[in-house]
């Protein structure tokens, strides 16, 4: 089962080299989600939020165009599963004959896609509760913060 949600905040820093958050909020409920991105997705993700265009087309322009040619449409993202404390997501694409298939991606991609076309993200129910069940670990002290690789938790 999925859980849709919806980007609630981009935590930016100026520093390449600091982690980069994104945190999702669950459409209509009080689940948070966070997730660690790079420095160069959380710029592309914010210019998108923005609604800033580029003279010249940037790297999810160009798979947008590319989409586009071949008459293909991002219909939603997904945050399918929890590897080793990355996240592993998915583009959902349809084709003229309303045909989908599913693209192996990194979420803060997927993410940066989806708000550049206003579809729709959603996160399985038991991703989302591995992150809150971590969380609350990461509360009560049994788990030290440790700066956590691209895409993760």
């Amino acid at each position: 089962m999925f859980v849709e949600m919806e980007l609630a905040e981009i935590q930016k820093s100026e520093l390449m080299n600091q982690p980069q958050v994104i945190l999702l909020t669950e459409k209509g409920g009080n689940r948070t989600f966070p997730i660690f991105i790079g420095y160069y997705e959380a710029s592309a993700l914010e210019m998108s939020v923005m609604g800033y265009k580029t003279p010249r087309p940037m790297t999810h322009d160009l798979i947008f165009n590319i989409l586009e040619a071949y008459e293909l449409q991002i219909v939603r993202v997904l945050v399918d599963e929890l590897r080793s404390d990355t996240f592993i997501g998915k583009i959902v694409i349809v084709n003229n004959l309303g045909e989908e298939t599913l693209v192996d991606s990194r979420p803060s991609d997927a993410i940066v896609l989806a708000s550049k076309v206003k579809v729709p993200i959603f996160v399985d129910e038991e991703v989302l509760s591995q992150v809150i069940r971590g969380s609350q670990k990461e509360t009560e002290g049994e788990e030290p913060f440790q700066e956590p690789p691209e895409d993760s938790i």
